[in-house]
């Protein structure tokens, strides 16, 4: 990877080609293949229907997945799920990657779609993976293809994406 060097249009040019590139933030590959441990103060099952309400301080795991709101939906089919609705202020979310680096996040409301690994992340959205920081009022996060894209669909001037890019530690200063 290259590294960014001190002038200040080397600096510019790094953060644009970062923009530009998909951020690698790969899922740990085994998690969709771990059980699902659920735990809340109330279950409201609709077995039919194939949706389940966990109310009151509700925390997922599935391997090293954490998933935690004030009420979380699950929707499925065949015992599958297919998607997940989290709402909390805030809702979080938490997932080591195959490097065992954790990613989080946050926002009120996470949608996550289990078949394409996509985590959508709305109202004061904030993703972290290792020092980098994304805040927007959007932000999906494709746990299956590395990719993260912040920010609404039509890129009104009012809503701005912020990221927070820490430079790289050389080895030689530890």
């Amino acid at each position: 990877m290259q590294t960014c060097h001190s002038s200040y249009s080397s600096w510019l040019l790094c953060v644009f080609a970062t923009l530009l590139l998909p951020i690698e933030v790969t899922a740990k590959s085994t998690d969709s293949d771990q059980p699902m441990n659920i735990e809340a103060n109330k279950v409201i099952l609709k077995e039919k229907k194939g949706i389940s309400r966990y109310l009151g301080k509700v925390a997922i795991t599935q391997g090293s997945r954490k998933i935690r709101g004030d009420n979380i939906t699950i929707f499925s089919d065949e015992n599958n799920v297919t998607k997940v609705v989290v709402k909390g202020k805030p809702a979080s979310f938490s997932q080591l990657n195959d490097n065992s680096e954790k990613i989080e996040a946050s926002s009120h409301t996470m949608i996550f779609y289990a078949k394409t690994e996509i985590l959508v992340l709305e109202t004061d959205a904030v993703l972290q993976q290792k020092d980098n920081i994304f805040r927007s009022d959007k932000i999906t996060y494709n746990t299956a293809k590395d990719i993260i894209t912040a920010g609404k669909k039509n890129g009104a001037d009012n809503e701005r994406v912020k990221i927070t890019i820490l430079p790289q530690k050389d080895n030689n200063d530890q």
